[in-house]
């Protein structure tokens, strides 16, 4: 019920407990037997009414597909190639509904995208869930991403160390979503080699707050943090990378770290 400025109210008593409370013109209304005034139609926001109905089967299908398509690649070209005559007219009832959105990507051509609810809510769950890491994360990356040996080293081991900016690139894209949502994180070292490390944010999260303890109770090297918490030197000093470019320490001598 809405009320405006100046509108009269009143309530009644219709059995013992309960009283109806309403506006005296609506209350007239039902009196006098008058057709019912129409309320404006509630309008739930997309991520409501997909969790409420979600898409259809044949609406699925046509998300699936789009989904096999890398995200930079996801041009309006190269999704109808993949879709047949009725299927696209699936994809434009998609974007009504706005289960999928449409952008400009940096390339200036439009790419399409499903919404991370839609995405969450209806794929990943239909999706047969890969086998995680030690690590306790499943990584937005295709069954085919997964079998780079770069992947799979980093769900192995928590953490993957890159010679070349080519290499870091390459993963970087493999990994772009992950790292957007902070489950990635990466660095380049200090030394004159100027390794890129790729690490784990569970990795990470894992093994930061006892180096710190250690750090604060005297300055280490990598090996020896390494030693005492019983990881991969690499693994460390990623981590120490990671702190460092955060300000919570610093290389005080090659290798030797210190709290910040």
């Amino acid at each position: 019920m809405k009320l405006k400025e100046g509108e009269e109210v009143d309530f009644f008593k219709i059995d013992g407990k309960s009283f109806v409370f309403a506006k005296k013109s609506d209350i007239t209304d039902m009196i006098l037997g008058a057709p019912k005034r129409q309320e404006a139609p509630v309008t739930l926001r997309y991520e409501e009414a997909s969790k409420q109905y979600g898409p259809s089967a044949e609406e699925l299908n046509v998300l699936k597909k789009i989904d096999t398509i890398r995200y930079e690649n996801r041009t309006q070209e190269n999704t109808l190639k993949i879709l047949d005559d009725s299927e696209r007219k699936v994809l434009q009832r998609l974007i009504a509904k706005r289960y999928v959105s449409q952008f400009k990507g940096k390339s200036g051509k439009e790419l399409y995208s499903i919404p991370k609810s839609i995405y969450d809510s209806f794929l990943m769950r239909k999706k047969p869930q890969p086998k995680q890491g030690p690590y306790d994360v499943t990584l937005h990356v295709t069954q085919a991403e997964r079998q780079d040996e770069n992947i799979v080293e980093l769900e192995k081991n928590g953490f993957i160390v890159l010679q070349t900016e080519a290499e870091a690139s390459k993963v970087s894209l493999l990994l772009e979503q992950s790292i957007r949502q902070g489950q990635v994180l990466g660095t380049r070292s200090f030394n004159k080699n100027r390794e890129f490390y790729i690490l784990l944010r569970s990795y990470f999260d894992r093994y930061a707050q006892s180096i710190l303890k250690k750090l604060r109770e005297r300055n280490s090297r990598v090996s020896d943090l390494a030693k005492e918490l019983g990881i991969n030197e690499d693994g460390a000093r990623a981590i120490l990378y990671i702190l460092a470019e955060n300000g919570d320490v610093m290389e005080k001598k090659k290798e030797i770290f210190a709290i910040a």
